[in-house]
């Protein structure tokens, strides 16, 4: 990808000073003299909110925003997927505490990648901020809190399985209330976390050139250094570590012997699963969380990470959201089950009303029976009627012989009433 470096487009205030292996060039774009000097003297610029602006080349404008488009795109059709699976599972089923959380989560990313990527992909292509104050303002509060209730659903969700594996009698019980208590807190401490976000961003405005910027003024630097450090510590290291033991923790109490085959299996599963998707949280977000800390705490003396290490991380974050239902959709056994079940009801509805449109009757009953019984879409109540009519083996010479109620005429056990009638007859 070329050219990956700050526009050099006519600057009114140029200084750079030259480390050990590295050069820093302070960006001032056209027209922004007067406020260049404001932020010179009064505000410290940090970073670029809801994507790198002022790019040059035409690579990064078309191939970034094609990149982040197409991810998006396929996130979203997954997150939808594992969303109306769960949805039918709801229906059709008892709920549960772990498909709940699953829902969560699958909205949190669908949240990410319909709102978040699409405006940082416009960002790239128009190198520009065109969407206005309120979206400057709240892009990056938007992107922590998604990425906070992330974490905290899967420290919530790892931790329910741990006492359920601690106390198996109570999995059979749904606790609705709790699980919306839960939800509630997970998503009050995830949007209230962030706020610092909305306060550092601005909109700097001058012609035709809009930039949407976090930026620190003198007061606000001590600020600026704890909310640095406990908004990384608190939503990633934090969560990822205590879930992670939680998991581990879960399969050291999954006991063989006093559990079913099966369960104690699908109980590996799970875990297995979930440590794949925490693992894979964990992989994603570490280039965000290391960009996002070393712009915050670079001394002056220090280089800055590339613009490519800055767009690598946003692309990872949206990766994430995006892997996150093939995952839960290849993984998780329940959950394919239900995909199966739910793509066999639907290929039966279909196959019904193509063959209610071609024929009726009896032998319309009988092709719609033999092609439902090839797919395996008998219902469970023709199934059972039909086995509620079979008879026992041992009864049937004697249910045989009773079927047949006729009296024949040889067998006549009252002869001579028949020899009245018929000569009454005669």
């Amino acid at each position: 990808m070329a050219s990956l470096k700050i526009s050099a487009i006519k600057r009114a205030q140029l200084r750079e000073f030259s480390t050990a292996n590295c050069i820093h060039i302070r960006v001032v774009p056209t027209g922004l003299h007067l406020m260049e000097f404001d932020m010179a003297v009064n505000s410290t610029f940090v970073s670029f909110d809801g994507g790198i602006q002022q790019l040059e080349g035409e690579d990064t404008k078309i191939i970034v925003p094609a990149i982040l488009s197409t991810i998006s795109g396929l996130g979203i059709g997954g997150n939808v997927l594992v969303l109306v699976v769960l949805i039918y599972v709801f229906a059709s089923q008892s709920a549960s505490e772990a498909n709940v959380m699953l829902a969560n989560l699958s909205a949190t990313d669908l949240m990410i990648l319909s709102v978040c990527a699409p405006a940082r992909a416009v960002t790239y292509y128009k190198r520009t901020w065109t969407l206005g104050l309120l979206a400057c303002r709240t892009t990056e509060w938007i992107q922590h809190s998604c990425l906070a209730v992330k974490a905290f659903t899967l420290l919530a969700t790892s931790q329910a399985r741990h006492t359920l594996s601690s106390h198996p009698e109570e999995q059979s019980n749904f606790r609705q209330k709790n699980i919306v208590i839960t939800l509630i807190i997970i998503w009050t401490v995830a949007l209230v976390f962030p706020v610092p976000d909305i306060v550092f961003s601005r909109l700097k405005e001058e012609g035709n050139i809009s930039l949407c910027v976090s930026e620190l003024t003198f007061h606000s630097q001590d600020a600026m250094r704890v909310f640095s450090k406990m908004l990384p510590l608190g939503i990633y290291v934090l969560p990822i570590i205590l879930s992670a033991v939680c998991h581990i923790r879960t399969i050291f109490l999954i006991k063989p012997s006093s559990h079913e085959e099966s369960f104690v299996a699908r109980q590996y599963e799970n875990s297995l699963m979930y440590l794949c998707v925490i693992a894979l949280n964990t992989l994603m977000m570490l280039p965000e969380w290391v960009s996002w800390v070393w712009m915050r705490h670079r001394s002056g003396e220090s280089c800055k990470p590339s613009v490519g290490l800055l767009i690598f991380a946003q692309v990872c974050v949206y990766l994430s959201s995006t892997f996150f239902p093939a995952i839960l959709l290849t993984m998780h056994v329940p959950l394919r089950e239900s995909l199966n079940n739910l793509c066999s009801s639907l290929a039966c509805r279909r196959d019904k009303h193509r063959l209610k449109l071609e024929g009726n009757g009896n032998e319309m009953r009988t092709v719609v029976m033999r092609v439902l019984d090839e797919r395996g879409c008998v219902t469970m109540m023709e199934r059972h009627s039909d086995a509620s009519c079979q008879t026992l083996p041992d009864l049937e010479h004697f249910w045989s012989e009773r079927r047949n109620t006729t009296v024949t005429e040889n067998n006549d056990p009252l002869p001579w009433e028949r020899l009245n009638q018929s000569n009454v007859e005669l």
